[in-house]
């Protein structure tokens, strides 16, 4: 199994480049949700120590309303992302379905005896199904999630250096328990597909 970012890294320069004026986008985006996910708590925060403090009526109806409008905002943002992500997904995994099936044709009759229609069907579709998100979403929303967990984590030190400790701990903690899983995962996954595949050939 190879665990290298080069291949992962070929494919996206490959596929995402000429479509890198929808992927600019999607990070716009997708940061502009994330810095709404950030500031609608701090909102909420005003609104109760402006209620607790007996704040003007309307001091607490201007917080709500912000509140109300920046959470409407961060909702069509999340849609239209969706939208592109979608767009993007669809469009790179098109191409490399036809970059797949250009090379199966190109291989001699050897190839094809050893190999169903099924399971080359399996293989050009549903591996490259597996790769939708990968291409839509995967890259800008891990950068977009690291953001967002280094803000939270510095708005927690910023509180009280004990709750970000805590969960600066459970956090990094976390981290090593998903790799542990990943690492032993993945070669199951692997003979998950080639098991598939291998199904829709012998049904074919």
């Amino acid at each position: 199994m190879h665990t290298s970012s080069t291949p992962y890294t070929h494919l996206l320069r490959t596929y995402l480049a000429p479509q890198k004026g929808r992927v600019a986008l999607l990070a716009l985006l997708v940061f502009a949700s994330l810095a709404l996910a950030l500031w609608n708590p701090q909102l909420i925060r005003t609104f109760i120590d402006s209620a607790q403090e007996r704040s003007g009526l309307d001091k607490l109806l201007g917080a709500a309303a912000l509140f109300t409008t920046l959470t409407i905002v961060q909702q069509l943002i999340l849609l239209v992302a969706t939208y592109i992500s979608e767009l993007i997904g669809w469009t790179a995994t098109n191409r490399l379905r036809g970059d797949l099936a250009l090379h199966c044709l190109k291989l001699d009759l050897a190839f094809h005896k050893t190999h169903t229609p099924g399971e080359l069907i399996e293989r050009v579709d549903g591996d490259v199904n597996q790769l939708a998100r990968f291409f839509s979403q995967l890259v800008v929303q891990l950068a977009g999630n690291l953001l967002l967990f280094v803000g939270v984590l510095v708005l927690l030190w910023w509180e009280g250096w004990q709750i970000g400790l805590a969960v600066t701990l459970v956090a990094v903690s976390s981290i090593f328990v998903i790799e542990a899983l990943r690492r032993r995962m993945t070669p199951r996954w692997e003979r998950f597909r080639a098991a598939e595949a291998d199904l829709y050939g012998f049904l074919e």
